[in-house]
């Protein structure tokens, strides 16, 4: 490897704003913006960060894989080993599933060094998924995990300790700030004061009928409360007959796909998240910490990392409904509480998932897969 800055390719989906297509995207610039190549490769060329990352990095170039068992797959592998050759790039960084699983083969192909992402607990994968994804990992020189409990997840499998390298999530707080200034665009027809909100995708891992069963138990005692949902999915149409079903039709609110979350968060009390499997550490709760939210989640995955029980707020049991409701109470009545819990929130946002201190940690991890050392943090 070169003496200077490596030059690192990252690999991705696609470029929406959330999820680890957002991380990705928000990591690369951030050590562009400070010199050496870091480019951007996807398997589908769009998304909210797509212009952006291309004024900042260069063209992003669609990876151009047909598919795990689509026709002329190794032969695309091929080439695109070839493209990755000819770059002289000195990693190859796969940040999601379909990266490292096809990643895996081009970075030995073309000789350079593989890093892989673990960004949630790979439990909603199909058992061939899984398997091709161990044997990135097993393969690769580092493996980059958003929450000490996914890299203990995955180094109890098999995944040699040493390789896991921990990182935060970013979370641009002037950025943040200035979108929740944003008007929405459809009405607050709830008080925000009594509200709790739940941002996630309506999918099952998510667990949205523990969040609504507790929100029957909060109303029978607390009945000026009111839940809002923001998101969209396969489960929709059971979770809202469910709400039906329990009386909650009144006060709960199914707002589907939002856009505008951080303006959303300032008509909330409480932010939510009860996933009971698969979570990494969550985008959601760290958007809640920014808007000064205290935060009540299940113990899953990261959560317990970032909601700092109980200063941040509360941490309970996956599928626990009466112990989600009582913590909700306890929030709800305690405007006070409330308030000192957001600000410490806030605060540890501040701390830890800056742009720059993220990408500071990034650059120590790409630096160390050159000297051959990969060190667990």
């Amino acid at each position: 490897m070169r003496s200077e800055s490596p030059r690192v390719l990252h690999v991705v989906w696609n470029l929406i704003r959330g999820g680890t297509e957002g991380q990705c995207a928000r990591v690369a610039m951030e050590l562009a913006r400070r010199g050496g190549v870091q480019h951007v490769a996807a398997f589908r060329r769009e998304g909210f960060f797509l212009p952006a990352v291309e004024q900042t990095c260069g063209p992003v170039r669609e990876v151009g894989i047909p598919g795990l068992f689509k026709p002329g797959v190794f032969s695309a592998i091929g080439r695109w080993a070839e493209g990755i050759r000819a770059a002289r790039y000195d990693l190859l960084h796969t940040w999601d599933a379909d990266a490292a699983i096809f990643g895996q083969y081009a970075a030995a192909r073309a000789g350079i060094p593989l890093i892989t992402s673990r960004r949630d607990l790979g439990q909603i994968y199909p058992w061939y998924k899984r398997a091709l994804l161990q044997r990135a990992d097993v393969r690769a020189a580092a493996v980059v995990a958003n929450a000490r409990a996914i890299a203990d997840h995955f180094a109890k499998r098999g995944i040699a300790r040493d390789k896991f390298r921990v990182i935060p999530n970013i979370l641009d707080l002037p950025e943040f700030d200035a979108l929740s200034g944003r008007a929405l665009p459809f009405p607050v027809n709830w008080n925000p004061d009594q509200t709790v909100v739940m941002v996630a995708r309506l999918d099952p891992e998510k667990d949205h009928a523990t969040f609504l069963r507790a929100a029957a138990r909060v109303l029978a005692r607390r009945p000026g409360a009111e839940f809002v949902l923001a998101g969209d999915g396969v489960e929709r149409p059971r979770l809202e007959r469910l709400a039906g079903e329990l009386g909650l039709t009144a006060r709960v609110h199914f707002l589907g796909e939002v856009t505008d979350v951080p303006a959303l968060l300032r008509h909330a009390a409480v932010g939510a998240l009860t996933p009971s499997r698969n979570e990494g550490l969550s985008n959601t709760i760290l958007e809640y910490m920014a808007a000064r939210l205290p935060v009540v989640a299940t113990d899953c995955g990261g959560n317990c990392e970032l909601v700092d029980s109980p200063r941040g707020g509360v941490i309970v049991r996956p599928g626990d409904d009466a112990a989600l409701a009582d913590a909700i109470l306890a929030l709800l009545h305690d405007p006070d509480r409330r308030r000192a819990s957001g600000e410490h929130n806030r605060a540890r946002v501040e701390a830890d998932h800056r742009p720059a201190k993220v990408a500071d940690q990034f650059m120590a991890m790409y630096a160390s897969v050159g000297k051959g050392s990969v060190l667990y943090s």
